[in-house]
C-alpha cells in the first residue's frame, strides 16, 4: 500500500501523505528508526533544519508522528488503528524521553518486568534527578518520581523487546525502594507478593549491601519484617538488617490508617493483619 495516498480505514484517512512526507516516513521505517530525531529526518529530506522541523510538525497534527520531546518524534504506523496509538513498548518510549538524563524504571513498573506482580500495571513509573510532571504520551501514562542524584545506583539493563534494553532497577533496589514508598507500588501487599514470587532469586548479600548505601530506616524495617514473616532470609542477613534500624516506629504500610500493634523487634506498628499478609502470597 502507497502511503502517499489516501489510506482507506484510517482516522487519518483524509490526511494525504505527499512524496515528501510518505517518502521521509518509509525511509525512517526501513531504517528502523520508528523513533527518530529532526537530524535524522534532515538527513533524508536534505532540506534545511527549519523546514524540516516544520514539516515533521505538520505530520505529528496529522496523526502521522508523536512528538516525545522537542526534536524527537515517534512514528505511527498504519497497523496503529483508528486511535493511531503508536505499538512501541511503552518502556523504550520512557527511555526515548527521558535520555540522556539519568533515571531508571522503577517502582510498580519494576516489580512489573520482574514479574513480581500478578496484574497489569497501567502507568510507566520512571526515576528521574529532576522534577518533571505526570504527562500521558502515545496512550501511555507516565509518572517520573524525582530522586537525589545519589540515588542512581542499583540498576541494571533489561531486554523489554527483543531489539530493545531499558534501565531498571535491580530486584533489591526495586525492593527497598518499593519499601520506602509504598504508594508508588501499590501499598505492601504489593511488595509481598512481589517478594514471595521472586523470593528464590533473592541476592540477600546485594540485599543487606543496599539497605546500607541506601539508608532508609523505615524501608529496611519493612523488608526485613517481611522477611521474617514469610520464614525468608537467612538468620544473618536478618541480624545485618536489624543493625540498620533505628527505634522510632514506622507504619508497615503508610498508605493505610495508622493503627495496629506496635512491633519493638523491627520497631514497625504493623497497620496490616500479618495473617492477612500471609494470606496474601497463598491466593
Amino acid at each position: 500500500m502507497n502511503r502517499t495516498a489516501h489510506i482507506k480505514g484510517n482516522h487519518r484517512a483524509n490526511k494525504t501523505l505527499g512524496p515528501v512526507s510518505g517518502g521521509l516516513l518509509l525511509s525512517l521505517s526501513a531504517m528502523g528508526k520508528t523513533i527518530f530525531t529532526i537530524a535524522d529526518a534532515q538527513a533524508i529530506t536534505r532540506k534545511s533544519y527549519k523546514s524540516t522541523a516544520a514539516l515533521l510538525g505538520q505530520l505529528a497534527r496529522k496523526k502521522w508522528l508523536v512528538r516525545l520531546k522537542p526534536g524527537k518524534y515517534l512514528i505511527v504506523p498504519l497497523e496503529a488503528g483508528l486511535e493511531g496509538i503508536p505499538m512501541v513498548d511503552r518502556y523504550v518510549i520512557a527511555r526515548e524521553v527521558l535520555s540522556p538524563l539519568p533515571h531508571y524504571i522503577s517502582h510498580y513498573s519494576a516489580l512489573e518486568l520482574h514479574e513480581m506482580t500478578t496484574q497489569p500495571v497501567n502507568m510507566v513509573y520512571a526515576t528521574v534527578p529532576r522534577q518533571r510532571s505526570s504527562r500521558s504520551i502515545a496512550g501511555n501514562k507516565y509518572r517520573f518520581i524525582y530522586a537525589n542524584l545519589q540515588a542512581f545506583w542499583g540498576w541494571e539493563n533489561r531486554w523489554v523487546t527483543e531489539n530493545e534494553q531499558v534501565h531498571v532497577s535491580d530486584l533489591e533496589k526495586t525492593l527497598l525502594d518499593c519499601a520506602a514508598r509504598p504508594h508508588l507500588c501499590g501499598g505492601i501487599g504489593e511488595l509481598a507478593k512481589g517478594l514471595w514470587l521472586r523470593k528464590a532469586d533473592l541476592d540477600e548479600s546485594r540485599l543487606v549491601a543496599h539497605a546500607q548505601r541506601l539508608n532508609h530506616r523505615a524501608a529496611t524495617k519493612r523488608v526485613g519484617f517481611l522477611l521474617e514473616t514469610y520464614d525468608l532470609g537467612q538468620p544473618e542477613t536478618l541480624a545485618a538488617l536489624q543493625t540498620l534500624t533505628n527505634r522510632r516506629y514506622a507504619p508497615l504500610d503508610p498508605t493505610l490508617p495508622d493503627e495496629g500493634l506496635y512491633r519493638a523487634r523491627w520497631h514497625l506498628r504493623v497497620n496490616l493483619d500479618p495473617e492477612e499478609l500471609r494470606a496474601i502470597v497463598w491466593t
